[in-house]
């Protein structure tokens, strides 16, 4: 690092430089350089690091993010939010898990968190429309992971359409892990965009048992296409700051609701 150079961690200052092309599209050194304080030659380092991850181009004088780093910048930014909270949510979920079971993890966040805190188990088989989650789960030597196929969406990085629902309609998972966009005890779990919530629908109908996952923020929501409805919902872990109210009525309908 040369003199006058800012105190930046390299995985900090790097990720400050995806933000920044995400917005421009592409950006000089010398751009770069003044942005983050420090010199050209280390700039050139961090293109070259993220370069060689996919996460960006390099074009003649800077680099423009690639379709990769644009997916990854997306992905940690919903991952970010209320994390505290959604790492309790996996721990509980977690405890639900045993060796030897068929389970159905969602693309959401927090079914990642549930994905890092189950590479231990043996004999597991996790089904998941999940790129995230798969990646977790791929050198888990105990854990074998289906990744049904699909349309991939981007924001969600998850895999959609006939291609999924027609495998999933022959799959039985013992328990099944869903995130959702809102909540309420008159339509259950709901989603925004209808493949998604059509693949989620079917896997409802296929599992066992249903477990919600969802932050409190999703309480009192509504999106859409409700996927699951109270009577297909088993069970709800959610955070402490949950609106009562809502709480009480879920449980009214005869659905555990864990508060973590």
């Amino acid at each position: 690092m040369g003199r006058g150079e800012q105190m930046i961690a390299p995985e900090r200052r790097r990720e400050q430089i995806l933000v920044h092309l995400s917005v421009g599209d592409r950006a000089a050194v010398g751009q770069l350089s003044t942005l983050l304080g420090v010199s050209d030659v280390t700039v050139r380092k961090d293109l070259d690091a993220l370069e060689a991850q996919g996460m960006l181009t390099r074009v003649h004088g800077g680099a423009m993010i690639s379709g990769r780093g644009r997916l990854e910048l997306q992905f940690a930014a919903r991952q970010r939010e209320r994390l505290e909270e959604k790492q309790r949510i996996a721990a509980a979920a977690a405890r639900l898990i045993d060796s030897g079971q068929r389970i159905f993890l969602d693309a959401s966040t927090t079914a990642l968190q549930v994905a890092r805190l189950i590479k231990d188990r043996e004999d597991l088989i996790v089904v998941t429309n999940g790129l995230y989650t798969a990646l977790e789960l791929n050198f888990s030597p105990g854990v074998t992971t289906v990744v049904v196929g699909g349309t991939l969406r981007p924001r969600s990085s998850s895999l959609v359409g006939h291609h999924t629902t027609e495998l999933l309609l022959r799959l039985r998972p013992q328990i099944g892990f869903f995130g959702a966009r809102g909540l309420t005890a008159q339509d259950g779990l709901m989603e925004s965009d209808l493949d998604e919530a059509e693949l989620k629908q079917r896997m409802v109908v296929a599992c066992g048992t249903v477990v919600g996952i969802v932050d409190a923020s999703k309480f009192g929501g509504r999106a859409f296409d409700a996927f699951a409805l109270p009577h297909e919902i088993d069970r709800i872990i959610t955070g402490t700051d949950a609106p009562l109210a809502v709480v009480e009525e879920l449980r009214a309908r005869e659905i555990v609701v864990d508060l973590v």
